[in-house]
């Protein structure tokens, strides 16, 4: 997996145990003189249900001689009998992988650019900044966590996917399992909430890549009427100093090529381009 996109193992795994309970789910595994030389794998969604997912991945010693395309023909065979769209998550300096995909009939519908954020170099005033997003915004920051409160993150954040650049519709129950238990999330809470309104107005979650001290953002959303407030603003920063203080040395984070207000928010912060995804898709076979 040292060519995930988001480098988070925990959503691999989701993935697997997915096949294991029996929904759509099918994984292979190439052996070699008693070693794991390849693996590929069909798995539904864990959020979008609305999705299967693909991956193939080859050690680096075995690449060129055909067992990627013999993985692949596997998962065919299977997909052959599917009726949903197929996807896949490659990062976008493995142009090598993308030709692989393209020439199974894969197409580019996404660029997600990547963002790297140095925690080490901007660690000594990020409190001072957090509190002063948080004041300017109007919001406090809180932790909390899917074991806590589960009806008021994902109710939050379903709130906060309109006007996202997603085709899909995320399913609440999935979801709960989204975030892996060492993350942090976070809500954005009024101070002075509008009689009827929200109290959790935007959410943010952080969780630790396989790299050490490296970490990722996993969603960031603002509900839709309190947009452009500096919210995201408030939380993106908090969220920085929490990984800082976790021993996080930096966070990346990956945003759709076409979510504008996102991109000048991280280039704002000072944030440096890093290596991005494509999000690759296939009609059904049938």
């Amino acid at each position: 997996m040292l060519t995930s996109a988001t480098g988070v193992p925990h959503h691999v795994a989701l993935q697997l145990a997915a096949a294991e309970a029996g929904r759509h789910g099918h994984a292979f595994v190439a052996e070699r003189d008693g070693g794991i030389a390849g693996a590929a794998l069909l798995s539904s969604d864990p959020v979008f249900p609305g999705l299967l997912i693909t991956l193939v991945a080859v050690a680096e010693p075995y690449r060129g001689r055909g067992l990627g395309g013999a993985l692949a023909d596997l998962l065919d065979e299977r997909l052959a009998h599917e009726t949903l769209p197929a996807s896949c998550h490659l990062r976008d300096d493995r142009t090598d992988g993308r030709r692989f995909a393209e020439r199974r009939g894969f197409a580019v519908k996404g660029d997600n650019l990547g963002w790297s954020f140095d925690l080490v170099a901007e660690g000594a005033a990020l409190e001072a900044q957090a509190r002063e997003a948080a004041r300017s915004a109007g919001v406090r920051i809180r932790r909390t966590d899917m074991a806590m409160e589960p009806e008021t993150v994902l109710e939050c954040a379903l709130r906060c996917m309109p006007g996202l650049p997603s085709d899909q519709s995320a399913d609440p129950e999935q979801a709960r399992d989204y975030f892996p238990a060492d993350a942090i999330l976070l809500l954005a809470e009024s101070e002075e909430p509008e009689e009827g309104a929200p109290l959790a107005i935007g959410v943010t979650v952080v969780a630790p890549r396989t790299e050490e001290g490296a970490w990722y953002t996993m969603f960031t959303g603002v509900d839709a009427s309190y947009r452009r407030r500096g919210v995201a603003r408030a939380l993106k920063t908090e969220s920085f100093l929490r990984a800082r203080r976790a021993g996080g040395r930096s966070v990346v984070t990956h945003n759709h090529e076409t979510n504008e207000a996102v991109l000048g928010l991280n280039r704002s912060f000072g944030m440096r381009p890093a290596t991005g995804y494509w999000d690759l898709r296939r009609a059904p076979l049938t």
